[in-house]
C-alpha cells in the first residue's frame, strides 16, 4: 500500500537510507519536509507493516521534481520502484505537471533503466552533485 508519510515513519526512512547510501537526509530534514513545505509531497510504500521504501515530490505550479527516492535492496527488482513511480506520476498528472526533473548517479544503471521506461531522458550532468560522482539530471515533458 502506497500512502503519504507521516511523522512515525521517518525514523524508518531515515534507516532506509543510512542501509542504502551510508547515510540520510536526517529526521529533522524529512519532518520539514512533510510538515513545513508547502510544495513536498512524501508518500511510503509499506506491505506487512514494514516500509519497503518511499518517494519525496516537490511540485510547484507546473513543475514537478522527484527529490527523494528509495526502495530497500532487498526489495530492489521485484516491482515496488515501478510501483512507487506509477503512483508518483499519478500524483503529477492530478496536479497538471506538464514538466518533471530529477537527479540520479550516473552509475545508477538500474534507475535510469526504470526512468527511461517511464519516458525520462538525460537533459544534462550535474558535475559532483554527489560527493564521489555526478549527476544525470533526467527530464519528462508532457
Amino acid at each position: 500500500m502506497i500512502r503519504l508519510m507521516t511523522t512515525k515513519d521517518i525514523k524508518a526512512v531515515v534507516l532506509l537510507e543510512e542501509e542504502a547510501f551510508s547515510e540520510s537526509l536526517g529526521y529533522d530534514f524529512i519532518e520539514k519536509e512533510i510538515k513545513e513545505h508547502p510544495f513536498a509531497y512524501y508518500y511510503v510504500l509499506e506491505e506487512n507493516h514494514e516500509i519497503k521504501g518511499y518517494i519525496g515530490l516537490w511540485i510547484n505550479d507546473e513543475v514537478g521534481q522527484v527529490v527523494n527516492f528509495l526502495v530497500k535492496k532487498a526489495y530492489q527488482r521485484l516491482g515496488f520502484g515501478k510501483e512507487l513511480l506509477t503512483y508518483a506520476m499519478g500524483v503529477f498528472k492530478e496536479h497538471r505537471v506538464g514538466v518533471i526533473t530529477l537527479e540520479v548517479r550516473e552509475s545508477n544503471h538500474k534507475a535510469i533503466s526504470l526512468y527511461e521506461s517511464f519516458g525520462f531522458h538525460q537533459s544534462h550532468k550535474r558535475k559532483n552533485y554527489y560527493k564521489d560522482e555526478d549527476a544525470l539530471v533526467l527530464l519528462w515533458r508532457d
